[in-house]
């Protein structure tokens, strides 16, 4: 045989032998489904001969209920079943102790822990879900256990709180240790609770605050490691719930609820906690995932909450440096996240967290009414860092706070000229500095630059109003619509040409209604010939205007 020959021959058996295989497998499937052979070749009415055949709707219901079914049965109760179990086991301890057989009731959960150990490593391979559920249980009957040989009893069969609390800190890190081997982060997050309980059962505050920040950097380093983003968003939770427990006097151990003792308790602990948390979304190479973004959120307002629980339970006195603290460290963060990934949104959260706080620092430090000549400044400051951050958000949230600061200085405050000052200018340099880089914000539209125009507007009015002497104030305005005129000559910009018609309009009206009743005529007289002077000096330059505007359409 020639070559061409072997070759043909070596194809149509491969060919064969493919063909072989694809039947087996079809009829698989075939019996699978229920389908005799006729249901499978047959086309249905009105498909065509060589569409593929759709799948029965009744196998289609019966493998989506199934898969219910299986989920609830394999996953839901077995969750409840080892709840229950463990429940009752519990139960049985407690009412063995109340009988007074302390020794049995310690080696019922003993023996029970060891067997549902057992149990997991049984269930190990077959019956993967359970078998952890099983472990963490049977590390909680073993915590229980340990935990009831010196803490909540009369006369406790271990007098040693060193010791018995030295063996709580082993079941907690074999937990971790269990944790880490099985690689699941439910078990982990029962190794953070297993910890923060054991802070709080050692009713000691220096140590039990201790052991929650060594439990968080645990699980910071889980987290950025294993990526275990559910652990770490646990763990914020549990340790500023934790905070809040210490903060009200550990009332869990049975003291009586309230503020604890100012030299029991240090803002310390939260600033090494917060710190802790914000490290994995830090060094986390894409720190704009949801997980990353919870964490930080949840981090800044549980650190914000808890920290001003704190200040107004035990440090009002020293407040403002509280908050410079905290503002300096949200600030910190910011321009850290920001040098370091350049992810706006994460960098702008921790930006408004900073300078809500360093607003309380101000307020403490400077009092009224000059508090709010440092807010509209701080406001400036603002608008700066969020051209270098490229944030819409923070120009929104700092225009949103500006507006809340000017109506409650406005309503609530008596007049300051450098306060009215301060607003008028920082109203009128944010617009300048959000229309000179409104490209780097990348924003679509004037509406945040009008509302700081026409806040910048109103206080020159407002201000004039007050700095300036009664007889004087309708000259002052005039001058302003004069000086608006001129801007909009120098930057070639419509929109002051509006204000000084504005300027105009209102100084009009003013010198009508109430200058015409109230001025001496030595003052009238000369108000009145600068405002018409000026006016008609206004008017005449739109008139030229208009005429080289219709000789510009003639010769077009």
């Amino acid at each position: 045989m020639t070559t061409r020959e072997n070759l043909s021959n070596l194809e149509n058996n491969n060919l064969a032998e493919f063909l072989q295989q694809l039947d087996r497998r079809i009829t698989r499937l075939e019996t699978h489904l229920g389908l005799t052979t006729a249901e499978a070749v047959s086309p249905a009415a009105g498909q065509e001969p060589g569409a593929p055949a759709p799948r029965p709707a009744r196998a289609r219901g019966f493998e989506d209920s199934a898969g219910l079914e299986r989920d609830i049965g394999e996953f839901g109760l077995a969750w409840f079943g080892s709840a229950i179990l463990l429940l009752g086991i519990a139960f049985l301890m407690t009412y063995i102790y109340g009988l007074g057989y302390r020794s049995i009731a310690c080696a019922l959960g003993y023996l029970s822990a060891l067997g549902c150990y057992f149990a997991s490593r049984l269930w190990r391979d077959s019956a993967t879900h359970l078998s952890r559920i099983m472990a963490g249980g049977s590390v909680v009957l073993l915590y229980y256990a340990t935990l009831r040989l010196h803490y909540f009893a009369s006369e406790p069969l271990v007098r040693s709180t060193i010791f018995a609390l030295c063996a709580l800190l082993l079941i907690v890190a074999f937990q971790f240790y269990l944790a880490i081997r099985r690689n699941s982060q439910v078990l982990a997050v029962l190794a953070v609770l297993l910890a923060l309980i054991s802070s709080h059962v050692s009713d000691s505050t220096r140590f039990g605050l201790s052991l929650l920040v060594i439990a968080c950097a645990a699980s910071a380093q889980l987290a950025l490691i294993r990526r275990w983003w559910p652990l770490l968003l646990a763990t914020v939770i549990l340790a500023y719930a934790s905070q809040l427990l210490w903060l009200l006097n550990n009332a869990v151990m049975g003291h009586p609820l309230g503020a604890v003792a100012a030299e029991r308790y240090s803002p310390v602990y939260l600033f090494l906690c917060a710190i802790i948390f914000f490290w994995p979304v830090f060094s986390t190479e894409r720190p704009s995932e949801p997980g990353p973004l919870t964490v930080v959120l949840l981090n800044c307002a549980g650190f914000s909450i808890v920290i001003s629980l704190a200040v107004f339970a035990l440090y009002q006195k020293s407040y403002a440096q509280i908050y410079l603290a905290v503002a300096g460290f949200f600030l910190l963060c910011s321009i850290s996240q920001w040098l370091k990934t350049h992810q706006q949104l994460i960098s702008a959260i921790y930006a408004c967290f900073g300078y809500l706080a360093l607003s309380v620092a101000i307020y403490g430090y400077s009092g009224v009414p000059a508090v709010f000549l440092w807010l509209s400044l701080q406001s400036l400051l603002v608008v700066s860092m969020a051209l270098w951050f490229r944030s819409k958000i923070l120009v929104v949230a700092n225009a949103f706070i500006f507006l809340c600061i000017l109506v409650t200085y406005v309503t609530g405050f008596p007049s300051s000229d450098w306060a009215n000052f301060s607003f008028a200018l920082v109203g009128h340099a944010s617009a300048r500095i959000m229309n000179w880089q409104k490209k780097r914000l990348t924003l679509q539209t004037e509406m945040l630059r009008n509302v700081y125009l026409l806040i910048g507007f109103v206080f020159v009015l407002y201000t004039l109003y007050h700095a300036v002497p009664a007889n004087y104030v309708t000259l002052s305005w005039m001058g302003a619509a004069v000086a608006y005129f001129l801007v909009s000559l120098i930057l070639k910009n419509i929109k002051y040409r509006w204000l000084a018609i504005a300027s105009a309009l209102v100084t009009i009206s003013f010198l009508f209604l109430v200058d015409l009743a109230r001025l001496d005529p030595k003052y009238r007289v000369p108000a009145f010939l600068f405002v018409g002077v000026m006016t008609l000096v206004i008017s005449l330059y739109y008139t030229k205007f208009r005429q080289l505007m219709t000789k510009g359409r003639k010769s077009d």
